[in-house]
């Protein structure tokens, strides 16, 4: 194991606070810069700071949660260091080219995952491991970065049955955007902790997310054979603007469900995450209503922009309901729709990854709107126009 992360890996009952965390990150490496001018280190450290207090004063950490956050955030300072490091020394990193990335997005629990997975398996495609997001730069002392997540991820909880019951987490898992944002301070910060103060901080920061992540992307596709980037985020849903300002060639797809299933199913994974943290700050009425509003905006918004100035963008949208019945075909007229080649040897890679792909299939949860404080009034109320403008299939609402 790389001694930079050894602290990951050890119980923590220090305090959160940036500083210290900071200056342990510091000692870890033996590295001192964190971006300067460049890389907003100002910004940095302000958004940090906001982020610790905000724990420290909400977040209700339990123990095992002080663990966890701790090993988060010590995990990403290191790997910011040490890639900003790393990039200096890779010579051409700014001059590489993003060419028309492959970016999925749509609501989440709506096989997002799923279909990002099974794109994956195209050799045309290049995904990013989680691992790869999180430790982006090789180890000094040539460990296996792939390994070393597995333990930290464990560590924090991730890969415990009834976290991947819900939403599959591993390190060699093709991973979301937003992981890919991490090292710049992004929004995933807010599905872990309850800190409304840090996503106000943080509500103009999307330029520099994306900048960061096209960093990220740059550095790690240096010196490899180009492929087509394969990528996914549910948040892009929200942004769609500030994504094509980023990668104005992007090739976009959107996932649609039932937002009577995908709502009390994103509470649910919301309240697991929140869980492996904190007893108390889990409110499933108040994350059910949090979750109803905020997807009923974004979905309104991609309507809107889809009728407007993205009625000439590059998208396929995908139907749930297609997709589980027949996803090759689906795989098929989204490549159609997007202009890309469908080869043979993609076509049989997914074939057979879905012989052995398992998601979606552990037991049943029991879960429905009325744990999260809604019903079929609340559902259809937020999202009926949705449904229509998308021809969504109702499912069977508990």
């Amino acid at each position: 194991m790389s001694a930079a992360f050894a602290s990951a890996l050890v119980p923590y009952t220090g305090p959160v606070a940036a500083e210290t965390l900071l200056t342990e990150a510091e000692q870890r490496t033996g590295l001192s810069d964190w971006g300067g001018k460049r890389w907003d280190e100002a910004r940095f450290r302000h958004d940090l700071a906001i982020l610790c207090d905000a724990i420290e004063a909400g977040a209700t950490l339990t123990a095992t949660g002080r663990d966890r956050t701790h090993s988060r955030l010590i995990t990403m300072l290191v790997s910011r260091l040490r890639y900003l490091d790393a990039r200096k020394a890779a010579t051409g990193a700014d001059a590489e080219r993003i060419v028309a990335p492959l970016i999925g997005s749509g609501m989440p629990r709506a096989g997002t995952t799923f279909l990002h997975g099974l794109m994956a398996q195209d050799p045309g495609n290049r995904g990013v491991a989680a691992w790869e997001a999180a430790i982006p730069s090789p180890l000094a002392d040539a460990a296996d970065r792939e390994a070393l997540y597995t333990q930290i991820l464990a560590f924090q909880g991730m890969t415990a049955p009834d976290v991947t019951a819900i939403h599959p987490f591993g390190a060699a898992l093709p991973e979301e955007c937003i992981f890919l944002q991490e090292g710049n301070l992004g929004s995933l910060y807010g599905v872990y902790w309850n800190v409304p103060a840090y996503q106000a901080a943080i509500a103009d920061k999307l330029p520099g997310a994306f900048a960061w992540q096209t960093a990220m992307m740059q550095y790690l596709q240096i010196d490899r054979p180009r492929r087509r980037w394969a990528l996914k985020g549910p948040g892009h849903l929200f942004n769609w603007r500030e994504l094509l300002i980023a990668f104005p060639d992007a090739r976009l797809y959107v996932n649609h469900r039932d937002p009577g299933k995908v709502i009390p199913s994103i509470a649910s994974l919301f309240c697991k995450l929140r869980s492996l943290f904190s007893d108390a700050a889990v409110d499933p009425l108040a994350i059910g209503a949090q979750q109803l509003a905020a997807w009923q905006f974004a979905v309104d918004d991609y309507a809107a922009w889809r009728a407007c100035e993205g009625a000439e963008a590059r998208v396929s949208d995908v139907l749930f309901t297609d997709l589980v019945t027949d996803p090759l075909e689906t795989v098929a007229r989204v490549y159609d729709d997007l202009d890309i080649p469908l080869t043979t040897a993609a076509r049989g890679a997914m074939a057979r990854h879905l012989e052995t792909d398992h998601h979606g299939s552990a037991p049943g949860r029991k879960y429905g709107l009325a744990d999260y404080g809604l019903d079929e009034a609340a559902i259809e109320g937020a999202f009926a126009p949705y449904i229509e403008r998308f021809a969504i299939q109702r499912e069977r609402r508990q």
